[in-house]
């Protein structure tokens, strides 16, 4: 599998409190600071003498550095992976390349820095078309395989679609794609852009020609469409893909840093619970910009389900979530909508699964 490599990280910053901030931070969420420059002679020693490392080094300085200069940066701009620049606040800071205010918290200099692998070179501190930004982007993301990501992705695109909103569903799931499969469409990882499939509704497939262009792919479905609903498929390994070199990581980049939900799904069994657990422990280690919820699936009826319910509660509540949400095991109409290739409305819009995802819709709408 064709691999992103990861950058390291060389800090010119004068202030020690925001560089041991900055440096501190990103080694907690993985990242390599090889090494911290305490004037401008010190970085220009550092970066010549490893001609062979300069493409895949990202510059964090700040221009309070002692005898840095606009002009000194703009010479390292072109050769380095990326530049980034914290602003002192001071009056010139305008003229230096890639400036960005001084990020208030771990999260927002992890977005930063994570934004750099995908789209280096940036001048601005702005996300692109954040000010214009129409769509609310939800990423679903399971604690373990088979935990019902996809068929959740695909009924509450339907659902909101239903509703007269205008809805992009990504299948996002790079090791085991099966929206085209799952819904009789052809062709959703081909072209330039998404293929509408329904009403208001369309839907495309991140392939690994669409992740080098991802920033370009989103942004006019940012503009274009009220929600974006992503298949992450399984994510119990987020921690470590926030750091990971290989393109099939990339989405879950872009997802954390510019979605506006995160959505944690799980099974209410032992194997679910456990799952899970894992998952909120490591999610205890990285920052993200997005707000999290989570949904218990397949939770079983009678006593047995609400046993279940409250161990999985339990698991999940270091995560803190903004919703929690909890659907019903359905399996039958699940497996007559996975045969006729269609969602649960249209096959059985009476089925508990349905009436639970539909409610979940009119929330998020209201």
């Amino acid at each position: 599998m064709a691999e992103i490599e990861l950058p390291v990280i060389v800090t010119a910053i004068a202030n020690s409190d925001l560089e041991g901030f900055v440096s501190g931070s990103l080694f907690t969420q993985g990242w390599s600071v090889v090494y911290r420059a305490l004037d401008l002679s010190g970085l220009e020693r550092y970066l010549t003498s490893d001609c062979a490392t300069l493409a895949n080094t990202v510059l964090i300085y700040s221009p309070d550095l002692p005898n840095i200069s606009p002009a000194a940066i703009d010479a390292w701009h072109g050769k380095l992976r990326n530049v980034i620049g914290f602003s002192s606040h001071s009056d010139d800071d305008s003229a230096y390349f890639g400036v960005h205010p001084i990020p208030k918290d771990v999260t927002e200099l992890a977005s930063v820095v994570r934004g750099s692998v995908r789209t280096p070179l940036l001048r601005s501190g702005v996300r692109p078309l954040e000010s214009k930004r129409r769509a609310h982007v939800i990423a679903v993301g399971g604690a373990t395989t088979a935990a019902g990501c996809t068929s959740l992705a695909i009924n509450l695109a339907m659902e909101l679609s239903v509703l007269g909103k205008s809805v992009l569903l990504l299948d996002g799931d790079f090791r085991r794609p099966s929206i085209a499969a799952l819904l009789g469409v052809r062709k959703l990882d081909t072209g330039e852009s998404w293929k509408v499939i329904a009403p208001n509704l369309s839907a495309g497939e991140i392939t690994q020609e669409r992740v080098r262009i991802l920033d370009q792919y989103m942004e006019p479905a940012l503009l274009e469409f009220d929600y974006i609903i992503i298949d992450l498929g399984t994510i119990e390994d987020l921690g470590f893909s926030l750091t990971d070199r290989r393109w099939g990581a990339c989405l879950n980049h872009w997802s954390c840093d510019n979605s506006n939900e995160m959505w944690f799904l799980g099974r209410a069994d032992i194997l679910g619970i456990y799952r899970m657990d894992l998952l909120v422990k490591q999610f205890s280690q990285i920052a993200i910009n997005s707000a999290v919820s989570v949904l218990m699936n397949m939770k079983a009826p009678g006593r047995k389900g609400s046993d279940e319910e409250g161990l999985f509660l339990t698991s999940i509540a270091p995560l803190k979530p903004a919703r929690i949400y909890t659907l019903p095991r359905d399996p039958r109409s699940l497996q007559k909508a996975h045969l006729e290739r269609c969602t649960l409305i249209e096959i059985d819009d009476r089925s508990a699964l349905r009436k639970a995802i539909a409610k979940i819709a009119v929330e998020l709408t209201h």
